[in-house]
This record gives structure tokens, sequence and C-alpha cells, in this order.
């Protein structure tokens, strides 16, 4: 007979007490995914680079229309807060100093994936699409391309794109603001 354990799930709340009573530290790559504290892979160059370009990038976008963000948290639930590596958010006049953002200020989330794509297409991009996340980009560095996935629903992207080298992106919020797949890619 197999027994059956039981889980410990953390909430976001737990999750910063165990960062303010030391237990982590800001040099442990974590982030809670649904209740569990879940080790993040480790920041390749590829896709270190692929990060400070489309943060280049994004950094031209007008403070008044985004504010944009690398590698910071985004509260989904009281039970998730993922680490995206690009988050452009609706601008407030506090810059998210008094609480992290919410799904409802998320614009466009961006993953960059090597190791990682697997866990970013299966696991997160799931939860981002459950809280409603409106476009969620994944710089794909294994097969060369930007996936787009836009429309959420609770069984996930209703419509997935795939650009690829020589293709031009605009994500829905800033029509206007072009990405070529190849600065994102490397």
């Amino acid at each position: 007979m197999a027994v059956q354990l039981l889980k410990r799930l953390f909430t976001v709340e737990e999750y910063h007490l165990m960062g303010k009573a030391g237990i982590l530290s800001e040099g442990d790559r974590v982030e809670l995914i649904e209740g569990e504290l879940v080790e993040m892979a480790a920041i390749g160059t590829r896709h270190a680079s692929s990060v400070r370009r489309l943060a280049r990038l994004c950094s031209q976008i007008p403070e008044n229309l985004a504010t944009f963000d690398v590698q910071n948290p985004v509260q989904l639930s009281d039970r998730t807060e993922p680490q995206p590596d690009i988050v452009l958010l609706q601008p407030r006049a506090d810059y998210y100093s008094t609480a992290h953002p919410l799904p409802s200020e998320v614009l466009l989330l961006i993953e960059v994936a090597d190791t990682s794509i697997d866990y970013d297409r299966d696991v997160k991009l799931p939860i981002y699409a459950r809280s409603q996340i409106q476009e969620v980009w994944i710089v794909n560095l294994q097969e060369n391309c930007l996936e787009v996935y836009r429309q959420p629903t609770v069984n996930g992207y209703s419509l997935m794109l795939r650009f690829w080298r020589g293709d031009r992106v605009s994500p829905l919020a800033f029509p206007e603001f072009v990405v070529s797949v190849d600065l994102a890619i490397g």
C-alpha cells in the first residue's frame, strides 16, 4: 500500500517572512509557485544577453505608458509569486513600492527560456493564463523563436503564435512598439 505524503504549501506572506527571518536570502534563486519553493534554473550567458537586450528595448517605452521590470516578483495569487525575466506594467506613482504587481497590472510578461523551456511552458504558462495575464512571450532559445501567447482562459491560452528570425512582433498593449525576433534571441 502506497503512503500519501502531504506537502506543506506556503503562502506569499510566509514566503516573505522567510526572507525577513533570513531563512531565504537575496542570493537564493527561488520563486514561490503554487505554494512550493522552486529553485530557478541557472542563468546562462545567452539567457542573460537576451534579457539585457530586451530590457534595453523596453526602457525606450515612455514612463507614462509603462513601467518595465527585470526579474522581479509578480504576485499572481496568495500562493504564487514568480519572478519573470521582463514585465511591462501599468504605471503607478509609487513604482510598486507598497506591493508587488498583480496580474491586472501586467501588460506584457516575458520569459527567456533555454534549459527551462519545458518548465516555463508546462508549469508557469498555465498559471499565467489562469491568472489572466493578457500576453506572455517566451523567448525560446532552444528553437530560436519567439512564442507569443494571447487570449488567456482557465485552460491555457487560446492563441499561440511563433515568430522566427527575420520576423517582427508588437505586444497588444503597444502596437507601435516593434520587436525584432533577431534582437530577442540574439
